[in-house]
């Protein structure tokens, strides 16, 4: 099963239960402010939803402090766990996601757990109801993976929306309204194949794990579904990554459980303007890189584009379709170095996301939704350009 050798004191804990059905990850690195909050929230919903059922909290601490334990052993009261300290961490001190899921999988399956959720230490906005929805599909249902959707503001997302959600549906045929694991819930056979996987000491397996699960579930044959929670709010422990290296990293029907929410309103405002500036700025930087990456009719109306005033930019589906493809190639080609040819997209990033705010600020939230349905179609439709020269 897992190639991932858990210290003596984890194993010991591991045969002194002996068995759970319920395998709760959390995850830290480093005194927490919000873990005391997100940990009473798993015990209240292990109280209202899952009395009847062996649970255990698997305590990943990556940069061990005498606080954290204790604040989660207040919290979660009789709750058994099992902490594994030193499991690793990132270069900055940040946490290291891949590092704790994988060792929470681990956990889970030595414990012979029929469903493992995975939550994140540092949201304050957990509630209860979060452990009911991402657990109950996958005891109930026998669902392989249960993915969230978040309630946010109208413009959150948008590099998921643009980029990711329209991929996923154009490879593996479903349409999934966040297809990223950054909190989920899986059953122990779909634990069992990701951990079998030879994913998880390479570049993807550390920085791209919560976009290669959904994949790899799907491939693999697991029914794949999508629980409504609600807001997710980040404790801001770090300035936010740029933006060049956010998009570097993000390079069917699918049953929701719960109805999906209309934005929040208000939220932070977005400047489309702005955006523009950026796309035209990178057209001026970049071109010497976009010149080996794009074909020349697209790259011919990425030009045009940015000669465009604001009051007539419009960053079509159908081209921003065939850049991503055109990106996509190139990545696999190794025309330029990877990681330049993946934040190399940043910019045109920008023009899409400026041409969907144009499109649609001024209209109700059904025209975000449509946008990005119609998106979607295009990247099925326009999928031969792909293939065709993908051999």
């Amino acid at each position: 099963m897992e190639t991932l050798d858990l210290a003596d004191e984890v194993r010991t804990a591991v045969e002194r239960i002996g068995s759970a059905d319920l395998v709760v990850g959390l995850a830290t690195a480093g005194p927490s402010a919000t873990v005391a909050a997100v940990a009473g929230a798993v015990r209240a919903g292990l109280d209202a939803h899952f009395a009847g059922q062996a649970a255990v909290v698997v305590h990943v601490d990556q940069a061990p402090s005498g606080e954290t334990p204790a604040a989660l052993a207040a919290a979660l009261g009789p709750v058994r766990v099992i902490r594994a300290t030193g499991a690793g961490h990132a270069a900055d001190d940040a946490l290291d996601w891949a590092q704790a899921v994988r060792t929470t999988l681990t956990v889970g399956r030595r414990l012979e757990a029929r469903a493992l959720v995975m939550l994140n230490a540092d949201l304050g906005s957990t509630t209860a109801d979060w452990l009911r929805a991402l657990a109950t599909p996958v005891l109930k249902d026998d669902v392989g993976l249960v993915l969230p959707i978040y309630h946010r503001y109208r413009y959150d997302g948008t590099l998921t929306q643009a980029l990711v959600v329209p991929l996923m549906r154009s490879l593996f045929g479903r349409q999934l309204a966040h297809p990223l694991a950054e909190e989920f819930a899986c059953s122990g056979a779909a634990a069992d194949a990701f951990l079998a996987r030879p994913i998880w000491e390479t570049d993807l397996g550390h920085h791209g794990l919560e976009f290669w699960l959904p994949a790899a579930a799907i491939e693999g044959g697991f029914t794949v579904g999508q629980a409504v929670l609600g807001p997710r709010t980040v404790a801001a422990t770090q300035p936010p990554a740029p933006l060049g290296r956010t998009v570097g990293r993000v390079a069917g029907p699918v049953v929701t459980f719960g109805t999906p929410p209309e934005p929040l309103p208000g939220g932070p405002t977005v400047d489309p303007s702005l955006m523009q500036v950026g796309f035209v700025q990178g057209v001026r930087d970049l071109l010497p890189v976009w010149e080996r990456i794009l074909a020349p009719e697209n790259l011919g109306e990425v030009l045009e584009l940015s000669d465009r005033p604001l009051e007539r930019f419009r960053f079509s589906d159908r081209l921003w379709t065939r850049v991503v493809y055109d990106f996509l190639l190139a990545y696999r080609a190794r025309v330029v170095y990877r990681s330049h040819a993946a934040q190399s997209l940043a910019p045109l990033y920008l023009g899409r996301a400026a041409s969907v705010i144009l499109e649609t600020s001024a209209r109700p939230p059904a025209a975000l939704l449509l946008s990005a349905t119609r998106l979607g179609g295009m990247f099925d439709e326009d999928k031969p350009y792909l293939v065709d020269r993908w051999r």
